[in-house]
């Protein structure tokens, strides 16, 4: 197991911005959110208390992952879940600046490449072969936004995540809730209350935007938010995000997963007000 000032130097690499002191690494320690066993009233009452939540054993399963492990088949649902002519839009480099369209053999050539990175940002599932091979029922719990009509059902997707080891994704929100399950590496998560960290100089890419390189971030800030919680989420384990949370994610290991956004049934309330006291991403110009 990776001591935790080894997954913080690897992330500082990845991210120049999580410099910090000894007196702030001891303060990190206290703000570190870890998994627990997953239960619908567990999940219920976080969400709706509008806190994180990482679970350790929640089910997601994928047709033939006993016989051929969680990695490989995830790569053969992705690759027989679309035709084989299909190319899928794929972001290269650290911050994903570069962008490519590859088939289903070439995206996993590159993603085991331990010198390329490479990341998917928005492969939809649902409704696709892909998702008729991965069992995502329990992801979907509480979602209010499965099957809605448009326009208000466009905020719900289920996504595909891939992601190579140093890819770094900048601070962002999203306007709903969401969650991420992996099956397999590692990511580091932050996150802060969007507009507590705006009032403190965290630029949030969605909100703020940015004419940096990188959004601006400080420890220090970070640490002054009571809420700021940061964890890692990693082989089984699932991630339900409140959507008034601004997170940076690096990857720290090889990543694949599937991630969510919808309004969650015990936190609809907590996001109609969000929408009404701050204008919603989707309605931003």
């Amino acid at each position: 197991m990776t001591k935790v000032s080894e997954l913080w130097d690897q992330a500082r690499q990845i991210d120049p911005t999580l410099k910090m002191s000894r007196k702030q690494f001891a303060e990190l320690a206290r703000r570190r959110l870890m998994p627990t066993r997953y239960s619908r009233d567990l999940v219920f009452s976080a969400m709706a208390a509008g806190r994180p939540v990482v679970v350790s054993d929640l089910a997601v399963p994928v047709r033939g992952e006993h016989e051929l492990g969680a990695r490989t088949a995830v790569f053969e649902a992705l690759r027989d879940g679309f035709p084989k002519s299909h190319r899928f839009a794929i972001r290269l480099g650290r911050s994903g600046q570069q962008r490519v369209r590859l088939r289903a053999d070439e995206l996993m050539r590159r993603w085991i490449n331990p010198r390329t990175r490479v990341s998917i940002p928005d492969l939809h599932i649902r409704g696709s072969e892909l998702y008729r091979a991965i069992d995502c029922t329990t992801l979907s719990d509480f979602n209010l936004l499965a099957g809605a009509p448009s326009p208000i059902g466009e905020e719900e997707m289920l996504t595909m995540v891939v992601s190579s080891a140093g890819i770094f994704t900048d601070s962002h929100s999203d306007a709903p809730d969401g969650s991420n399950h992996c099956f397999v590496g590692r990511k580091l998560w932050l996150v802060w209350d969007t507009f507590e960290g705006l009032a403190r100089n965290l630029e949030d890419v969605e909100r703020s935007g940015t004419d940096r390189d990188q959004a601006a971030f400080d420890i220090a800030a970070f640490l002054a938010i009571p809420g700021a919680r940061w964890f890692t989420v990693e082989d089984g384990q699932t991630l339900f995000l409140p959507g008034h949370l601004t997170h940076k994610v690096i990857t720290l290991e090889d990543y694949l997963g599937v991630g969510s956004f919808f309004v969650m049934l015990p936190s609809y309330l907590r996001t109609l007000l969000r929408w009404s006291e701050h204008t919603p991403l989707w309605a931003l110009t």
